[in-house]
């Protein structure tokens, strides 16, 4: 009698590192899945493989949930997770509906090694008998809020192994559209208190004071905070900073695509005051303020004693509107023009939000000024983002001083390197999530140039 073995395909002779690294070349998801169904021997290696990255679009909670009950072991397999429900049309809405992705909290909870949460919700649910006539269905939605908030407690309990392995999340937990409100970070706030989160995301939200958080403060990981598209009043901003031990790189970029912001950035200086908190580890700053008043003082960073990189409009360096010295002052020459930045700053970086045909240069003379005046030991390079202007145009303008010197030459003299970068203009480029044309929302809306100063 031939061994077992003898009637065993070559396949399952060989090591399982080397099954393994051979099944990881299938490309096809589905094929994965069919060998998962047909062949007992190879199904752990493949499930393996197929609940690594995990993506749920609508409707796929509720399989995926299913799957995990059925054999408890495919949790530990998800090291990604990405959720993708959308608004559609449907016949029955009241059938359909709701999605909403705090629903797999019980689920997620048990992801014991996921590192990538990102989740595209849905806050929509179809009008219902027994909704509450001033919130209507609502009331639903911060009911399963709720559940998420649960999740995040939990995971900061100590010795907690709830989501013990999470590094990274991105929250848009709803559609990105201009007919719909943004939606409410404070119920969802307790992300904020995961204590191994390094990375987080925060996308169309509104923030306000995050009374909720229950933390020891400058106690988490957090290192990477990006708000893109949010309403944030300093406040909300002062809570979030609260929380992190060092953060060390912060981005809150784009306008609100609501017609009247809640949180409408009267005093810009008091969000840079509350960043401040974070000045001993803060090593990058990308800081845009949506349209607001039509004259601003220039921004003063003295206090991020550590900063390293800004990005910025440049009129946030010297003023706009009736503030802004250019016609009262020689931006390149007079010494009453003291710099605002700290001599920590390595690389500026520029972006108009609302690009002219020419290029706005005149900041540059002004740090120029900042240079010679000896303010910007450390500074190295300066990086122009433009949408409209070439290279040629900026780096070969002429400088404005008695040698004729253009701006690239000037600034070679002093040890800075002049650059730029071709971008898109704010009103094209934005954030993206997934390769989804309704996950996406610019910088600025296309014929807002300022809000009213109600």
């Amino acid at each position: 009698m031939q061994p077992k073995s003898a009637h065993m395909p070559q396949l399952l002779l060989l090591p399982v590192e080397i099954q393994e690294a051979i099944l990881a070349q299938v490309d096809s998801r589905a094929s994965l899945a069919s060998l998962a169904r047909v062949c007992r021997h190879l199904q752990p290696l493949a499930e393996r493989l197929l609940y690594q990255s995990v993506y749920l679009r609508n409707g796929g909670g509720e399989t995926f949930a299913h799957a995990i009950d059925r054999a408890p072991e495919r949790a530990t397999h998800v090291r990604e997770l990405l959720v993708h429900y959308h608004y559609v049309d449907v016949p029955d809405e009241e059938d359909y509906y709701p999605l909403y992705a705090e629903s797999l909290a019980p689920t997620i909870e048990r992801l014991v090694n996921l590192k990538s949460l990102v989740v595209k919700g849905l806050e929509y649910d179809a009008p219902r008998d027994d909704d509450d006539d001033i919130l209507g269905g609502y009331e639903r939605v911060i009911e399963e809020a709720k559940k998420w908030d649960h999740l995040f407690m939990q995971s900061a309990v100590s010795g907690s192994r709830i989501l013990p392995s999470l590094t990274k999340c991105v929250l848009v937990m709803d559609d990105l559209d201009r007919s719909r409100e943004l939606w409410d970070f404070d119920l969802r706030a307790n992300v904020m208190i995961h204590p191994h989160l390094r990375d987080l995301t925060i996308v169309g939200a509104s923030i306000s004071s995050l009374l909720s958080l229950v933390t020891s403060p400058r106690s988490t990981a957090l290192e990477n905070l990006v708000l893109e598209c949010c309403c944030v009043s300093p406040e909300g901003i002062r809570d979030i900073f609260s929380t992190p031990r060092g953060l060390k790189h912060f981005t809150l970029k784009g306008a609100p695509w609501t017609d009247k912001p809640s949180y409408f950035p009267g005093d810009r200086q008091t969000y840079i005051d509350v960043v401040s908190v974070q000045a001993d580890s803060l090593a990058t700053l990308d800081m845009d303020f949506p349209p607001g008043l039509a004259s601003n003082p220039a921004l003063d960073f003295r206090a991020l004693q550590h900063l390293q990189e800004l990005t910025v409009d440049p009129v946030a360096l010297r003023g706009d509107g009736d503030l802004d010295p250019r016609d009262k002052l020689d931006l390149l020459r007079s010494p009453d023009l003291k710099c605002q930045l700290p001599p920590s700053i390595q690389r500026l970086v520029f972006f108009e939000y609302y690009e002219g045909k020419v290029p706005d240069l005149h900041t540059l003379l002004l740090v120029y000024n900042w240079i010679s005046q000896g303010s910007l030991p450390n500074l190295r390079s300066i990086t122009i983002r433009s949408g409209r202007s070439s290279a040629d145009t900026i780096l070969n303008r002429v400088f404005g001083d008695i040698g004729g010197r253009t701006f690239y030459e000037a600034f070679q003299t002093v040890g800075v390197e002049l650059r730029v970068e071709s971008a898109l203009l704010s009103t094209k480029a934005g954030y993206q999530l997934f390769d989804c044309s309704s996950c996406g929302v610019c910088w600025r809306i296309p014929g807002f140039t300022s809000f009213p100063t109600w």
